[in-house]
């Protein structure tokens, strides 16, 4: 497609800029500073994005964690109470089949 471009104006501005080639890439230089000027919300948001992404991530292993810990604690609870229940049975009935 075809630009029609209004090359008296581009002329003025070129001279102006100091030549058609640096006008050009003042051209291009402007441009891309705008482009960042664009990204720079959106850079905002994937920040905060990861953020609270990270937050969350720690959050969730922390209570698998907790919750890992305290089913151990409850196991040696529960051995304890088997251990401590056999112990005792023994011990009463010990007794028992000495006379039987």
């Amino acid at each position: 497609m075809a630009q029609n471009w209004d090359y008296a104006e581009l002329s003025k501005a070129a001279k102006a800029a100091g030549g058609p080639e640096k006008y050009v890439e003042m051209l291009e230089l402007v441009s891309r500073e705008a482009g960042k000027m664009e990204m720079l919300p959106w850079l905002g948001v994937a920040a905060v994005g990861g953020s609270l992404l990270t937050v969350a991530t720690i959050k969730v292993v922390d209570y698998y964690k907790s919750r890992k810990k305290n089913n151990e604690a409850e196991i040696e609870k529960v051995k304890s109470e088997i251990i401590n229940g056999i112990k005792e049975y023994d011990a009463s009935h010990s007794d028992k089949e000495e006379i039987d």
